[in-house]
């Protein structure tokens, strides 16, 4: 009986306490009177569980649960989108991020460099947001970039992003919907952005069905000039088209998959057009005890970038399988991107994403995927060394790696990596195959036991074999490492 009893006292409370919240309008109810102070010797939270309160938002500082602060995101914060900025549905919420990162390496000529990267980001919002999508929203994003060292100096800011989204109207009963978002925001068409990821000008139509099961989206992308990687207002001459669908539990509960189609419509230089098309798809989930990472993604349409216009028909596919046993996580990777096997003919066969930033495999410490030391971009690497967009010679990409949980606030995670091309037909540098082999680590220390303070400490060595030689100039291992920090309000 005293559970019944205990149940009905809950459903009482929150029925004083949303009753006056009303959908429509932001006015007080005028039928709710002041909370009456508890009683003496009685807590607070059973002396004040039946009182009518004006707000949802201030039940838990009522009760003396919690007390809210401006310097703490953790409990309820006006800053952070708890309270609302005015009347009952419209918020603010601000974040601050400062990612200051020093890097080191042995190549000659190269020196430490130091890169401080500080983001604020403001939005205000209507809407609860707890059962259904925001009514609309504006959100600005600034960046700033401190770096110096290496000959690189750099001091700049500019927006990251900068738009406006708008609830269209809902579909059916189950709060899904149909939205608009407009002006500089982020895109990412994948789990692991394999194809495309930016923040840049761009127009997007998405929404939700089936009980937030199906996910998708359509946007077009009309690309700026980057300057010190910041975005400018300058238009840059290409477009970005996509749709995409996300499907939770396909196949199987906890295994998702996106199914994407891009166009990539390219006029930089007019004289070398290039109109590339991609369909496919990307899935990361459980399967059983595994976790799968496949995807799969064939490109087609014209390339005119090295003079004659040539057909692409290029692929991408790989598989990343993971498998945890308590406090470790066992993985094992390879990638594959097609290579050209005749520049001079009438088919570009060399795979080539439009804006990857892939963060796999150690990426943040990794000099083969993110050390900038091949020039070209490629789907999975920057490293082709081709002669154009669609005419490179394509990668071949292994990867063995351990996950270690030392303690909730502390983690390790290491990689051997080996790339080698696929074919050299379109090679200038070398007419070699092997890239090379790395291995890199980094450990990290989450101080709050969150994502709001990480400390990382990260290494890494390549050793050139011919290719990576013959395209380095040398046959020394490159040795980096790194120390970064990441502060997040």
């Amino acid at each position: 009986m005293k559970y019944i009893f205990a149940v009905l006292l809950f459903i009482a409370a929150g029925a004083y306490a949303g009753g006056n919240d009303p959908e429509s309008g932001d006015s007080p109810d005028p039928r709710v009177r002041p909370a009456a102070a508890p009683q003496q010797g009685v807590p607070a939270w059973r002396a004040t569980s039946l009182q009518r309160r004006s707000s949802r938002w201030g039940i838990l500082s009522e009760l003396g649960i919690i007390n809210p602060s401006l310097i703490d995101p953790y409990n309820q914060n006006p800053l952070k989108g708890d309270f609302p900025l005015f009347g009952r549905r419209t918020f603010m919420v601000f974040t601050g991020v400062l990612a200051p990162k020093a890097l080191f390496n042995t190549q000659e000529n190269i020196e430490t460099q130091f890169n401080n990267d500080v983001v604020t980001s403001l939005e205000f919002f209507r809407g609860t947001t707890v059962f259904e999508p925001k009514k609309w929203s504006v959100k600005g994003t600034g960046k700033a970039i401190f770096n110096n060292g290496n000959g690189n100096d750099i001091q700049d800011i500019a927006f990251l992003e900068l738009f406006g989204e708008l609830k269209l109207f809902n579909v059916g009963s189950n709060f899904d919907f149909t939205s608009t978002r407009n002006g500089i925001q982020f895109f990412k068409t994948d789990f692991n952005a394999f194809i495309f990821q930016d923040f840049n000008l761009g127009y997007q139509l998405f929404g939700e069905l089936g009980k937030n099961r199906f996910q998708w989206a359509t946007a077009f992308v009309d690309l700026r000039v980057k300057e010190n990687g910041l975005l400018t207002f300058n238009p840059l001459g290409q477009d970005v088209y996509f749709a995409n669908l996300f499907w939770e539990d396909f196949l199987k509960d906890g295994f998702n998959t996106v199914f994407s189609f891009h166009y990539n419509r390219d006029r930089i230089a007019p004289e070398a057009k290039l109109d590339a098309f991609y369909a496919g798809f990307a899935s990361a989930g459980h399967w059983g005890r595994w976790v799968l990472t496949p995807a799969f993604y064939y490109a087609f349409g014209t390339d005119e970038t090295s003079g004659a216009p040539q057909n692409i028909s290029a692929f991408f596919t790989g598989i990343e399988i993971a498998y945890p046993v308590n406090f470790l996580n066992y993985r094992m990777a390879t990638f594959f991107t097609s290579g050209d096997s005749d520049p001079a003919d009438s088919t570009a066969g060399g795979f080539a994403s439009i804006n990857e930033a892939i963060n796999l495999f150690g990426a943040g410490n990794s000099f083969l995927i993110g050390g900038n030391a091949f020039t070209k971009p490629n789907s999975f690497i920057p490293s082709n060394q081709g002669v154009s967009a669609f005419v490179n010679p394509g990668i071949l990409f292994f990867n063995a790696g351990l996950d270690v949980f030392f303690t909730p606030k502390l983690f390790f995670t290491g990689n051997a990596n080996y790339a080698q091309f696929v074919n050299t037909s379109s090679l200038e540098a070398t007419d070699a195959k092997d890239i090379g082999f790395e291995v890199n680590a980094a450990i990290n220390y989450r101080l709050f036991l969150n994502e709001n303070f990480i400390i990382q400490i990260g290494a890494n060595a390549f050793f050139p074999e011919q290719a990576g030689i013959d395209i380095l100039g040398s046959d020394q291992a490159v040795i980096t490492s790194n120390v970064a920090m990441q502060l997040v309000f």
